[in-house]
């Protein structure tokens, strides 16, 4: 018998952050470094790739103002 195994979402690549981020930007009430810190702990585990969205976003962030 095979079982469905439902694995929570995980960002590992740097092309799935900026996708990540290009999708959460799209709505204003989501545009805050506080957002993607709480984003940035619960989907990526890879530090490289937190660091990487952190600092994506603090620069969307700068380019959205």
């Amino acid at each position: 018998m095979r079982k469905n195994i439902v694995e929570s979402f995980v960002m590992d690549s740097k092309s799935e952050a900026d996708a990540y981020l290009n999708g959460l930007f799209k709505d204003d009430k989501y545009r805050s470094i506080d957002e993607v810190l709480i984003r940035a702990e619960k989907y990526i585990r890879d530090p490289n790739i937190k660091k990487y969205f952190i600092a994506k976003a603090k620069e969307m962030l700068q380019d959205l103002r």
